[in-house]
């Protein structure tokens, strides 16, 4: 039991004495002797004020703990030199104040009331001067603990979900350490335990090259704080921490860490830089898999993943094609090609020859 609950029991014990006293002075009630010290009034009515606080005082006591937490938090949240400055502007206010008291006390009508005004006037004014002129009230912070920079690189989810990492760290394109965030794993566990058959496959792709690259290369768990922040921020501040690399495909988190000053490698970028380059009039052959946004737009993927748009190509969707590009473009994320059909592929899917 806290100390706060105790005193309040013995308050609203002393309160149903006190309320006895007052009783019995008034007339209410008559004494009942029990002794040379108290009577029975008194004793019956303190311990009816114990009871009631029974009833009262957890009530009070949480409440009167949550204030007090939620005052040290917002205190915390201040610059230090604001609670120096407001403390030594009222210790010298209400020293003033007794001396003032001291010299008025010999005027005839000076009361505590007069005192208790002066000091809130002294403190209040000596406060807000304090607080204006916080600059002088300033504490010489200590020095931060510098962190020793362990460098290596901190993996993301979306690079381990993606997998090729484990084909680049195999082939020694990528050096260790490598560290991946607790966080990532939690992610991974959710995404592998969901309904949807999709997340599912990309958490199982993902923990299977997590246990590749644990076997290849060694792999390190980073058992960092955890808090309510997104986990794409604190997989950034456990990368800045340790002064890693950051491995990630996720262009939103490689632009903010960029900002940071934190090294970013892709995968992704990676790939499209050792793709073979295809440029206008080229000729390679895709299979039409889904509608474009253009009327009979036909839509089809290479190997790495680049999304190819036909024109046309609409009436041969799940068949394979002949495609001449002639448009490339490069966007945030990626290369997009466009293409028209080449040769026969260009005639109606119903037409045979004779």
């Amino acid at each position: 039991m806290s100390v706060i609950r105790w005193v309040l029991y013995a308050l609203f014990a002393y309160l149903g004495y006190r309320v006895g006293v007052w009783l019995e002075a008034s007339g209410l009630v008559n004494i009942s002797p029990l002794g040379s010290l108290t009577s029975l009034n008194r004793l019956y009515l303190g311990v009816v004020g114990l009871l009631v606080g029974f009833l009262l005082v957890p009530r009070l006591a949480f409440w009167v703990e949550r204030r007090w937490e939620a005052t040290q938090a917002w205190l915390r949240r201040l610059p230090p030199e604001i609670p120096v400055a407001i403390t030594a502007a009222s210790g010298l206010g209400l020293l003033l104040a007794v001396l003032l008291t001291n010299l008025l006390n010999q005027i005839p009508g000076f009361s505590a009331i007069h005192s208790l005004i002066i000091a809130a006037v002294l403190v209040a004014s000596l406060s807000a001067f304090a607080i204006a002129n916080r600059d002088y009230f300033r504490l010489a912070r200590p020095p931060a603990p510098t962190t020793k920079t362990r460098g290596g690189k901190v993996l993301d989810t979306s690079v381990l979900i993606d997998g090729r990492i484990a084909d680049v760290v195999e082939m020694g394109f990528l050096e260790g350490p490598l560290f991946v965030p607790r966080q990532v794993l939690r992610e991974l566990q959710q995404f592998a335990d969901a309904s949807d058959a999709q997340k599912r496959a990309k958490g199982r792709r993902g923990l299977d090259t997590l246990e590749r690259l644990k076997l290849s290369v060694g792999l390190e768990v980073l058992d960092g704080s955890e808090s309510d922040d997104p986990v794409d921020d604190q997989i950034l501040a456990e990368a800045r921490r340790l002064g890693s690399a950051l491995v990630t495909n996720d262009h939103a988190l490689a632009q903010l860490s960029r900002i940071y000053g934190v090294k970013t490698l892709s995968i992704q970028a990676l790939a499209s830089a050792l793709r073979a380059p295809l440029q206008q009039g080229d000729a390679l052959s895709i299979t039409i898999v889904k509608e474009g946004k253009e009327p009979g737009q036909g839509v089809g993927y290479l190997e790495d993943g680049t999304m190819v748009v036909v024109d046309d190509a609409l009436p041969f969707k799940g068949k394979e094609v002949e495609v001449v590009i002639t448009q490339s473009i490069q966007t945030q994320v990626g290369r997009l090609l466009f293409g028209k059909l080449q040769g026969d592929a260009s005639r109606s899917p119903h037409k045979t020859d004779r």
